[in-house]
């Protein structure tokens, strides 16, 4: 499937100048405004007054320059349900429409959400695909995430059913020989399992060809000897103490659904379950879940993630007892989650969670150059050194003040507005899509 109008973008060589920098990782010591040098798809430096001569300055001051977002578990192909269901049963009844689909509704499926991603600060994301027939469709995915220039995992996924076949070597070296070739070094694969009957077969298969996770969303029950540290675990509310501590012991990594869940009703992100049953804090990323039902913010998810912490923190007290009575005198987070904390959650944990540590997640001189510039003189803002950046990002920030996106050293938005990609086509081609998924599931069901 040939596709018109992509535009693949090339790496420069760039100072961002000027901006507070928060590099998010804790060795490195930077001045609170400093700039950033970035060649061949490469942080170089990080520090004050840096100069190479022809590269590009880029302002950026009243910019807070942090690690783009990492997303952990989401599922791009159904983003173009929109306006169709607003609670779990309306979305599970919508799978009727996943044996309609043909390959060109994957593919602008997840162009249209991975677009989106990127307009919100996403620079790497985990496409959940979990209704692919065949190579057909999952190649068509990968063209997709490749035309965005997004980060990605591909995690491999056939949809469910009495002819359903288990993903196998042919299909991830099908996907991996096309990834080599097209994918520009930016997509990986994993392998998502919805049936316990075939999710032992799928995981040997995925750790035979060395893929850094499998999503399991099957009844794992009879399948506790499977888990290990390249497992995901999403979601979490109503999960038993005991499965959250075998999840800790075996290095399970996390992935929490803040838009999603509350939705539905299922519970708040329960992050402080599961740190107080011995998940480590870095293991635990966030997740868009669906778009269908949800915008695409990481700003609104860390500060949903925070707050639910802190709900659960303070429980029962009054309210007297949570603003006058710190649990510690010298604690001045008084024990709560704090803005800081949910910018590592959504930066170097969710790389920590999809195994892309060494690659992405800081600001570190070596790592890949995925980063994000947010504009502090909004309406929302307030271009000010001595406010806490991370305050400010976590507990005002908006999708709107996104200003620039770099992925691997490649601009893909800049001044707010996507660069090499027309918005308008993308959300026409997901909106035919739409049209036609729902038409022909009419005509199958008069």
């Amino acid at each position: 499937m040939e596709q018109t109008g992509v535009h693949r973008l090339g790496r420069g060589c760039y100072i961002l100048k000027g901006g507070r920098v928060l590099t998010m990782d804790p060795t490195l010591e930077t001045p609170d405004l400093c700039d950033i040098l970035v060649d061949g798809g490469v942080i170089q430096a990080v520090g004050a007054n840096l100069a190479i001569h022809g590269a590009e300055v880029i302002d950026a001051r009243n910019m807070i320059v942090v690690p783009g977002f990492v997303e952990v578990h989401w599922h791009m192909w159904n983003s173009i349900w929109r306006g169709l269901a607003h609670d779990a049963p309306g979305y599970f009844g919508l799978h009727r429409l996943a044996p309609l689909y043909t390959a060109e509704d994957h593919y602008n499926a997840v162009r249209y959400a991975a677009t989106e991603a990127i307009n919100a600060g996403v620079t790497t994301c985990h496409d959940w695909a979990n209704a692919l027939r065949g190579t057909e469709d999952d190649l068509a995915e990968a063209r997709a995430l490749a035309d965005t220039g997004i980060r990605a995992r591909l995690g491999l996924g056939r949809f469910g059913g009495p002819n359903r076949k288990p993903i196998g070597p042919d299909d991830i070296a099908a996907a991996q020989g096309w990834l080599d070739e097209h994918g520009d070094g930016l997509i990986d694969l994993g392998i998502v399992c919805h049936d316990a009957d075939t999710l032992r077969g799928e995981v040997t298969a995925a750790r035979a060809a060395g893929l850094k996770t499998v999503g399991p969303h099957a009844n794992l029950s009879s399948l506790f000897d499977l888990l290990g540290p390249d497992f995901i675990f999403t979601h979490g509310p109503g999960t038993p103490a005991e499965f959250m501590q075998l999840l800790a012991a075996r290095g399970v990594r996390i992935g929490l659904c803040p838009a999603t869940d509350p939705l539905i009703g299922a519970g708040l992100p329960p992050i402080l379950q599961f740190l107080d049953n011995g998940v480590r804090f870095e293991d635990i990323g966030m997740s868009v879940d669906v778009s269908c039902q949800t915008s695409v913010d990481p700003f609104a998810a860390m500060r949903t993630i925070m707050n639910s912490g802190r709900i659960a923190k303070k429980d029962g007290a009054s309210f007297e007892q949570i603003v006058f009575t710190p649990a510690d005198p010298d604690d001045h987070t008084n024990g709560l989650l704090m803005p800081a904390q949910m910018l590592e959650l959504a930066t170097i944990n969710g790389a920590n969670v999809l195994g892309l540590g060494a690659v992405t997640g800081t600001l570190t001189p070596g790592k890949r150059a995925d980063l994000i510039m947010v504009r502090t003189d909004d309406i929302n803002m307030l271009p000010v050194e001595e406010s806490d950046a991370a305050f400010q990002l976590v507990q005002h920030g908006q999708v709107a003040n996104v200003d620039t996106v770099m992925v691997d050293g490649k601009i893909l938005k800049r001044g707010g507005k996507l660069v090499g990609v027309d918005p308008r086509e993308v959300v026409a081609a997901a909106a035919a899509s739409h049209r036609r998924l729902v038409a022909a599931a009419k005509a199958a069901a008069a």
